[in-house]
């Protein structure tokens, strides 16, 4: 050190102590606690696959009468589908729904999904989307995204169709 610095020689040597102690010392992820973060943060993630791949798991149209038309590919704030919900009526009662994609055809081509005012009587013809994606509430009701989109994003289950034994 200087010569201008009153104690350099003692305080040059305090300042290597100090060092040598730092690289000697374990680094934090071999110590018990570092160890016991690193398995907690591990469980975590593992536990949240685990409910995501069992909480959005495919599945099933149980309820036929009711299909959900979306007319974007996102949820509201409040965890409310954007758009319509459908169902088919007739002088017996409501009809279950073979179809969801063409229903919301049919809904974006009236200009049910397209027009800004709901309560409009006649409202202008509209495009329907190239392509839908059929996903599934939780309550077993088919919602139809515009647009090819993971289910998952939207927080619904992948829609698995209903295959018929082959036996």
């Amino acid at each position: 050190m200087s010569e201008r610095m009153p104690h350099g020689p003692v305080i040059e040597e305090i300042l290597i102590a100090k060092m040598r102690s730092d690289l000697s010392r374990r680094p934090w992820y071999s110590r018990w606690y570092g160890r016991l973060g690193i398995t907690g943060a591990g469980l975590v993630v593992l536990a949240g696959g685990v409910a995501a791949l069992t909480l959005l798991s495919p599945e099933q149209v149980t309820d036929s009468f009711v299909v959900h038309c979306l007319s974007e590919a996102k949820v509201n704030s409040d965890g409310s589908l954007p758009g319509a919900a459908a169902t088919v009526a007739s002088p017996n009662g409501v009809l279950p729904i073979d179809d969801a994609v063409a229903m919301c055809e049919q809904m974006w081509e009236s200009g049910a999904l397209t027009n800004s005012d709901p309560l409009e009587p006649e409202p202008a013809p509209g495009v329907a989307p190239s392509a839908f994606t059929t996903c599934v509430t939780d309550n077993g009701e088919a919602a139809v995204v515009p647009g090819r989109v993971e289910c998952s994003v939207l927080r619904l289950h992948p829609y698995q169709p209903n295959v018929p034994d082959g036996r």
